[in-house]
Parts: structure tokens; sequence; C-alpha cells
């Protein structure tokens, strides 16, 4: 039986309570660089990319500002009560999928199961498929024509990208490279 909504809502506030918010894993950012993998929760205002080959994975884009620190998001997954958004990938994006690690990556990043986040996170090792993969969001952020959505954001962070890099019109410092736990609009 499919968990009600009052069932959803109660699991997301468990997790807060059980995961760093933005601002505490980033706290001493940049004298020590953050660990990962980890989880972080925050506001964030989302754009949501679909149209990859397997139907269960979405790009979810989007930039949060802290007061010393500016964090691009790059979450791959898929996570209810969310917008749809594009149809297709636009052909930019398809150009950057063309890496064969990057691809890999993001196939254990559409399925929703301990052993293939290992597994992502493993392929993640490689600083130029995380680079591929920053790139990709930034392509995706930058075609997106629709208008964002503010959720509320809980992610498993598996690699990041540090910048300066450039999410669509704005320079971050760093973008994590994640998969949803959840997503709820705020």
């Amino acid at each position: 039986m499919p968990p009600t909504g009052d069932d959803h809502q109660a699991a997301i506030e468990s997790a807060k309570l059980r995961i760093p918010s933005l601002e505490q894993l980033f706290q001493s950012w940049p004298t020590n660089r953050p660990q990962m993998p980890s989880v972080a929760h925050t506001e964030a205002t989302l754009y949501e990319t679909r149209g990859f080959d397997d139907p269960r994975l979405v790009l979810y884009t989007g930039i949060s500002q802290l007061p010393r620190l500016t964090v691009g998001w790059a979450l791959f997954g898929s996570a209810r009560n969310v917008h749809p958004g594009h149809p297709s990938l636009p052909h930019t994006l398809r150009e950057a999928l063309t890496d064969p690690d990057a691809a890999r990556a993001l196939q254990f990043m559409a399925v929703d199961h301990q052993e293939t986040d290992e597994a992502a996170a493993e392929t993640l090792s490689d600083h130029r498929t995380v680079r591929t993969l920053a790139g990709l969001a930034s392509t995706a952020h930058l075609a997106h024509q629709g208008q964002p959505l503010r959720v509320d954001v809980g992610t498993e962070i598996y690699a990041y990208h540090s910048g300066p890099f450039d999410l669509g019109p704005t320079t971050t410092d760093v973008v994590c490279i994640g998969s949803p736990i959840w997503i709820t609009g705020a």
C-alpha cells in the first residue's frame, strides 16, 4: 500500500531531524573542505529537466545563497510532488552525455537503491566526471524555459565541484552533485 500524504510528510520531517542543514554542512568553508558524501537540506529554487533515456532520471538544478557561500545544486534522480519540466533534453545537454563515465554515473543515480548509491559515489570519484556533470547542470540551468519552483530539498551529496563555477547567470563557490532524498513544495 503506497504511503499517504501524511505519511510522506512525516517521513520528510523525520529525515530533516537526522541530517545537517546547508549552513551546518558548510559553516567552516573554505578553511575546511566539506567531507563527502554527506547530506544536507535547504531552501532552494530548483529547475527540473526531464528527457533522459531512463525515465526515472530527472535533473534538478538550483542555487542556494548563504552569507559566505553560494551553492549550486545538480541533483539527479526522481522525487515526488515536483512539477514536470522539459519533455526532452536540449541538444547541448545530449552532447554533454557523450562522456561514458558521466553516463554511467547517471545510470546509477537513476535507481533508488543503496548499492547503486555506493556505485554512483565511486564513479564520481573521477574529477573529470564531476566536472562533466557540473557542466551538464550549468547547461540545463541556462536552457530552462520555465519558472523555478521554490522547494525544500533533501539530498545525498555524492561529489562536489569547487568553484568558481557558472550555473546559469550565477557564479557559485561549489556545485554539489547528488541524488534527492526528497523534494517537496515549500
